[in-house]
């Protein structure tokens, strides 16, 4: 059973978000909160394996929670469910080491999709964000510089895991185990120097291996 926290301060979103997730098999909601400090605090009696993490929130918002998330619970992963869509808020996100981006308006059938993505893949941006992605892979600031050489089998496990594949889909492909594809997916985010494997996925498209295209 997979283990969810909701942190978002409309009480009647959160609430209805719950609901939601509740119809949804395999999926647990464990904790709710209103805002980042409201979470750590429940965190530390309630273990969540995936928290869904609004941006804009009182005392502490999105922003700080991911960097608290990071330090103290590297094994969390978070998905960002937010209405913002600015390539600032995307970049800071991203910045953090977030392994996950879905926008509200988007619809509710497709976050049980992206909740077993994030989770099987450690990735997952929602396609309507590619153009800001773009924006971001021209910034200055990403390292496009370091030329990291990858063997044919780990580029086919980049591409196929930014496009959505999960592990046993990507085994069936490449006709090799999904323990394979595991042990491929950690090489290749310790060869990047990366903190998981969204990170991998931005390097992948700053070079050029993936197109977004090919993504959408």
């Amino acid at each position: 059973m997979l283990k969810i926290a909701i942190v978002d301060d409309h009480t009647l979103f959160r609430k209805s978000l719950k609901l939601l997730l509740s119809s949804f098999d395999n999926i647990e909601v464990v904790l709710e909160a209103s805002n980042g400090v409201e979470f750590l605090e429940k965190l530390k009696s309630t273990p969540v394996d995936i928290v869904l993490l609004d941006l804009q929130m009182p005392k502490m918002d999105g922003f700080g929670a991911c960097k608290k998330i990071k330090e103290y619970y590297p094994e969390i992963k978070t998905l960002i469910l937010t209405h913002l869509n600015d390539l600032h808020s995307i970049e800071r996100v991203v910045k953090i080491g977030i392994q996950g981006f879905f926008t509200k308006n988007t619809p509710p059938k497709e976050l049980e999709e992206a909740i077993w993505k994030l989770e099987e893949n450690g990735f997952y941006f929602e396609k309507s964000i590619t153009p800001v992605i773009q924006q971001i892979l021209n910034n200055p600031g990403i390292n496009n510089e370091l030329k990291i050489d990858f063997t044919p089998r780990e580029v086919e496990v980049i591409k196929f895991t930014a496009k959505g594949y999960r592990a046993k889909e990507i085994a069936e492909l490449l006709h090799i185990s999904s323990r394979t594809v595991e042990v491929h997916k950690q090489n290749l985010i310790e060869k990047v120097e990366a903190r998981n494997f969204m990170e991998v996925v931005i390097y992948g498209l700053s070079q050029n291996l993936i197109l977004l295209e090919e993504l959408e």
